[in-house]
């Protein structure tokens, strides 16, 4: 489920050796739930931990772990049903790429995933066009609160760490 090309500069990266960044122990993905039409080879089912919905998704997804910039916990909600959310902010060419799909996916979801485990889902309501997504995220054991900002802390010290690779591999 992760990137290609993100797997190579990692596997380079350990070959290399010297002066690499750490390597992220966690890589996160926005997948998109498939549509009726399409086959069973493109198409499979990931299952949320705690409410137990299981959803098709494309088996290709839409925003990479290197496409993701920053995690960060959000409340939103009525007064007396506030709730937290994870955003989750991409970067300018995911961004281009979410607007045009939900142009026509009014209605399906998007599915928030770790190392091949989906952590949260997002309803697509609208079209989106900041680049900012907002995921219902959930891990057992956890309340929606521990959940959001553990998630959040672990995807930021990735998203960091997926920097650091790339601008490393940029400068050789």
């Amino acid at each position: 489920m992760t990137s290609a090309r993100l797997l190579a500069t990692l596997a380079t990266l350990l070959l290399v050796g010297c002066n690499t960044p750490d390597i992220p122990s966690e890589l996160a993905a926005v997948y998109v739930e498939a549509p009726n039409s399409a086959s069973n080879s493109s198409r499979q089912e990931l299952k949320l931990p705690v409410s137990g919905i299981v959803i098709p998704v494309l088996v290709r997804p839409l925003v990479l772990a290197e496409e993701i910039l920053n995690t960060t916990p959000i409340t939103s909600g009525e007064s007396d049903l506030r709730q937290e959310f994870l955003l989750v902010q991409i970067d300018r060419r995911s961004a281009t790429d979410v607007m045009n799909y939900t142009k026509e996916a009014i209605g399906r979801h998007f599915i928030l995933v770790i190392n091949d485990s989906a952590v949260g889902i997002m309803p697509i309501d609208a079209v989106i066009t900041d680049g900012n997504l907002i995921f219902h995220v959930e891990k057992k054991g956890m309340s929606n609160t521990e959940a959001v900002m553990d998630i959040s802390k672990r995807l930021n010290i990735s998203a960091l760490k997926l920097r650091k690779i790339m601008e490393a591999e940029k400068s050789r």
